[in-house]
């Protein structure tokens, strides 16, 4: 995967024998959100989720059996103004997707069905002072 911060978009591509990359599909996929910059894919390889930092906001694919992408979902963050999402994990049972956030010192939960996303009662949970996340891993 290939994340284009500048146009919101996602490329896929297949990785030949010799390491040589070609576009899946129509690649790259646009989904018209700003500066995805972390992906995250359900354990189950069905669907790609992408931390869009620049537009507070997450959108879910649905990956195809040829590895093309289709945008099902698009979802923001009830957690307010300053948020900036960074780095998403899917919980080791793959039914909860966290986002942390250093701008507010944070990480968000979100209930995982299928490609779509909604926010877990409670969340975003605060982090101790000064922890400034930017990396994530669920365990």
């Amino acid at each position: 995967m290939l994340l284009r911060a500048g146009n919101g978009s996602v490329s896929a591509f297949n990785v030949a024998g010799n390491g040589t990359l070609s576009s899946i599909g129509a690649s790259p996929y646009a989904d018209g959100q700003t500066a995805p910059c972390w992906v995250e894919i359900s354990h189950d390889g069905a669907y790609l989720f992408a931390v869009n930092t620049g537009s507070t906001t997450i959108s879910g694919y649905r990956i195809s059996a040829d590895g093309s992408l289709t945008n099902v979902s698009t979802t923001g963050f009830r957690s307010g103004t300053g948020i900036r999402p960074f780095d998403a994990r899917l919980d080791p049972t793959g039914a909860d997707l966290y986002v942390v956030d250093a701008a507010l010192n944070a990480v968000s939960a979100f209930a995982v069905s299928g490609g779509a996303l909604n926010e877990i009662s409670g969340s975003a949970f605060s982090l101790p002072v000064g922890a400034t996340p930017f990396g994530l891993v669920a365990i």
